[in-house]
């Protein structure tokens, strides 16, 4: 197996992806509607109100959408994931007798070397369940006893 840090290194890439490509999907649906309202404006010579209004409500959901993701982008790429970490912190691979955690950002589960991991933030219920804990620790979670078997 690899060592610690190099898997580590390759959890984070993983999560940098799915960010990556969140916020481009974003940008490539908000440049999309962007061209179907200028479309839609020179083909019509009046449009409705109402249409007007939704094409703007329109713009502004996904400018909001694009700006979280971005945001989102921006904290984990501030995440430390080139050093190891002996307590539960932001940048910790947590591996538990449940579940494995990468704490970084909320995003989906990823799959690495057989294994799943569920890349979750500083702010999720979890991790304030399990923050500051080390290696051989316990925490309950909804019900759930979770033994930490390893923290890097």
């Amino acid at each position: 197996m690899e060592d610690k840090l190099a898997f580590k290194r390759r959890l984070y890439q993983e999560c940098l992806k799915l960010q990556r490509n969140s916020v481009q999907r974003v940008r490539d649906v908000m440049k999309e509607a962007q061209e179907s309202a200028l479309a839609d404006d020179e083909n019509s010579e009046e449009l409705f109100d109402s249409y007007r209004e939704q094409m703007q409500h329109t713009r502004e959901m996904y400018a909001s959408q694009l700006q979280t993701a971005q945001n989102e982008l921006d904290v984990l790429e501030r995440v430390p994931a080139n050093d190891l970490s002996q307590v539960i912190e932001s940048g910790a691979v947590v591996r538990t007798d449940n579940q494995n955690f990468f704490v970084a950002i909320s995003l989906a589960k990823i799959d690495l070397d057989g294994k799943t991991y569920f890349p979750i933030s500083t702010s999720s219920p979890i991790f304030q369940a399990m923050v500051g804990l080390k290696q051989g620790a316990t925490f309950q979670f909804r019900d759930r006893k979770f033994n930490i078997k390893e923290v890097f």
